[in-house]
């Protein structure tokens, strides 16, 4: 691949991850966990955090001010009780201000459904009760599947047109394993569930996930890119191309190029990676950001040996290559922990994580190749030294 490509291909890989998004699918009991049951749910999608799923009939006539849409919503309980919830919010998709409908699963199998104002002292730690809502509702029904672990609710809901726009809904679910009477109490604070929030058309059941969250793709695709592919590319031409066993000429343009690069992008994502870090209020991955911050400090020492590096006849510069070597790999060893722990904490589809494995399966099948011809190349250049030698020791 030309040089010049190189740029235009990474972003294209960049492109590819930030596209990755939950988008409507048909309704079936193959593709969705929560139950059916027979119901005519016309758009079903798999939510962006939680294993949510939503499903909803919408219709989009409007009545004395106001439109109806049927609401399927399930997720899966991690505990014998439980609750899960959604709601809609008038002014922004946020947990405060939320209409919350929340299904309630008891240790003894029984469930309920109640109707919750969400307001500011909930986030404070005051009693969370029962409260009527200002949105019309009718059919409601919860169940739970012992199978899936599913809870589910249906409910027809009613929203009035000045205050819900259909086609940019402000919806917010949760999950929660704690409860005491008819009260739900605080759900886990991971980062899932403080992304369960997006604004979605009804109509065509496209999301508008939270900025915060494509940041946080951002912020992940360049690190795949930058530091767990491009600096794993530059480590193979020092090793298998300066010398030994297929020397190049130009591996140092490679090794500079490929380095350089990553530098670009990691640097662009660990910025961003900071700013997120400021920006989140409500939690904190101390050990991804320490480790990154490790990364980025190592990365710049590397980066910073193109004008510090010792001459070729320096005396002190064979344990400049040890001391460089060393960094390399171990900084190859930390950017391949904090991807994955990067990973467990976005919790993104599935496929960034197999795109990742695929990438490190591809770059360790090269280098295995490559380690086979190195070592075959030694042993066959140690036998033609030795025959020589035998042949004159014989003779």
């Amino acid at each position: 691949m030309p040089s010049s490509y190189v740029p235009a291909f990474f972003m294209f890989l960049t492109l590819f991850f930030l596209s990755i998004k939950a988008q409507p699918s048909p309704c079936n009991n193959e593709t969705f966990s929560f139950a059916l049951n027979g119901r005519n749910i016309t758009h079903c999608k798999k939510l962006g955090a939680l294993g949510a799923e939503l499903g909803w009939n919408f219709d989009n006539t409007t009545r004395n001010g106001s439109k109806t849409v049927d609401i399927l919503f399930g997720a899966r309980l991690g505990s014998l009780q439980g609750w899960v919830a959604w709601g809609v919010n008038p002014f922004r998709p946020q947990m405060v201000g939320t209409r919350a409908f929340i299904a309630l699963k008891y240790q003894n199998n029984s469930v309920h459904l109640d109707f919750y104002n969400v307001t500011e002292d909930t986030k404070h730690g005051c009693r969370f009760q029962p409260s009527p809502i200002d949105v019309k509702y009718e059919n409601t029904h919860v169940e739970y599947s012992r199978e899936t672990h599913f809870l589910t609710m249906f409910m027809t809901v009613t929203l009035s047109s000045d205050k819900y726009n259909a086609e940019n809904l402000n919806h917010v679910w949760q999950v929660g394993s704690h409860l005491e009477d008819k009260e739900p109490k605080m759900h886990s604070t991971s980062l899932q569930n403080f992304d369960s929030c997006e604004a979605i058309n009804l109509t065509t059941g496209v999301g508008k996930e939270h900025r915060l969250r494509n940041v946080r793709k951002v912020h992940g695709a360049l690190n795949i890119i930058g530091w767990g592919t491009l600096l794993p590319v530059g480590i193979i031409f020092p090793r298998y191309f300066r010398k030994f066993p297929f020397p190049y000429e130009r591996w140092f343009r490679g090794h500079l190029t490929c380095q350089l690069l990553a530098f670009v992008f990691g640097t662009i994502g660990w910025a961003l990676g900071i700013s997120l870090g400021g920006a989140s209020k409500n939690y904190t991955f101390k050990t991804h950001r320490i480790i990154g911050i490790t990364i980025y400090s190592l990365a710049t020492l590397q980066i910073l040996a193109l004008w510090l590096r010792p001459k070729q006849n320096d005396d002190y510069r064979k344990y400049w290559h040890i001391y460089h070597h060393f960094v390399g790999y171990a900084l190859f060893s930390l950017i391949i922990v904090n991807i994955f722990q990067g990973i467990y904490i976005l919790r993104p589809a599935v496929i960034w994580k197999q795109v990742y494995v695929g990438i490190l399966c591809f770059l360790g099948l090269i280098i295995l190749i490559l380690e086979l011809c190195t070592w075959s190349k030694f042993i066959y250049e140690q036998c033609s030294k030795r025959k020589p030698k035998e042949m004159l020791t014989s003779s």
